[in-house]
């Protein structure tokens, strides 16, 4: 799949933008790449969920598919929402969220409460809640990795590998690119290592590059 981009053709110190193809530097944040072309491109002025004007440090990004539920950091999952909309849409979809708002306060209780379960259910069988095209199942031997196992976060290690063990899959599915250069999920790699998984899920970006040869630049 493609990740929404600036129709120009843009350049950075950390990335490039050429011919519809978001070419990435070598150890730079694609996750703070893509916060910054979601603002670029959807603003940071107004909450799209109230519609009010919000001062710049009060302004967050929301996930329209919840982390929680498998949504990935992409500009096309993303949308500039204020701290109480972001905070009260919690783990619910953007569809969700908007019949959430539509419910008398009794209705939204008993609502969350269905959704509540609804979410541990699709946990339990192992679905996500984003569109199934997005995922394709990528061999773990096939995938390269710019960041050093010896850096290993223990914390976030097994916080990978409790969902893991509780679920028996992962909570969000890795972001490639077209070359199969983990962009995000680094910790669904190395989990899927240690216990020798041969198949990760995976979010193929078509038209986004690593720019390896920037590693000896740097």
């Amino acid at each position: 799949m493609n990740i929404i981009l600036p129709t120009k053709n843009v350049k950075t110190k950390d990335f490039r933008i050429v011919d519809g193809i978001l070419y990435v530097r070598y150890g730079k944040s694609f996750q703070n790449i893509v916060y910054g072309l979601t603002y670029f491109m959807k603003g940071r002025t107004f909450c799209y969920y109230c519609k009010k004007k919000v001062a710049r440090n009060e302004m967050t990004l929301d996930h329209m598919y919840p982390r929680s539920t498998g949504g990935p950091t992409i500009t096309q999952n993303l949308i500039p929402a204020c701290k109480d909309c972001n905070s009260q849409k919690s783990y619910m979809t953007f569809e969700q969220y908007k019949t959430y708002l539509d419910l008398s306060e009794q209705e939204r209780t008993k609502y969350l409460a269905k959704l509540s379960v609804f979410k541990e259910g699709i946990k339990n069988i192992g679905i996500y809640e984003i569109p199934n095209s997005w995922i394709t199942p990528v061999l773990v031997k096939d995938i390269h990795t710019a960041i050093d196992f010896a850096n290993i976060s223990e914390t976030k290690f097994q916080k990978v590998k409790s969902y893991y063990d509780m679920y028996h899959k992962f909570q969000v599915p890795m972001l490639l690119d077209r070359n199969l250069y983990s962009l995000d999920g680094f910790y669904v790699l190395f989990v899927a290592k240690a216990n020798n998984i041969k198949y990760v899920p995976a979010i193929i970006l078509d038209n986004v590059e690593i720019n390896v040869n920037s590693k000896e630049k740097s």
